[in-house]
């Protein structure tokens, strides 16, 4: 009797943590400022709209929108998944959106690593 008790209780606090905390995932995103997404716990999936501004390597990007900028990482087959090749700088700007994974190495800058983009312009 004890036990299934417990287990209802235990059962209860977990399905209301789910239900207030939202279930973030890469198919239930979070819509986000850049601002927004640098304060979230690493793992969150987020939505960002903004745009490419800078190019580091084939994979790695500067992007912004009205409020900050950030670091994506986006890798060539999502390129090609939406229809394009990676951009260059003749390219830029280009505007994007982009649905991510909050990335925060300790000791290093956030970072979103990309699993969907999608190209607006």
């Amino acid at each position: 009797m004890k036990k299934s008790v417990f287990i209802g209780i235990i059962t209860i606090l977990v399905l209301s943590g789910i239900a207030l905390t939202g279930c973030n995932s890469e198919s239930n995103p979070q819509d986000a400022t850049i601002s927004q997404a640098k304060g979230l716990r690493d793992g969150t999936y987020v939505r960002i709209t903004g745009e490419i501004y800078q190019i580091f390597t084939e994979r790695s990007f500067r992007f912004k929108d009205s409020t900050g900028d950030i670091t994506v990482e986006i890798d060539t087959e999502l390129w090609g998944r939406a229809g394009r090749k990676p951009p260059v700088e003749a390219d830029l700007p280009l505007n994007i959106e982009i649905v991510g994974e909050v990335d925060k190495e300790k000791g290093a800058d956030t970072i979103i690593e990309a699993e969907f983009i999608k190209i607006l312009n």
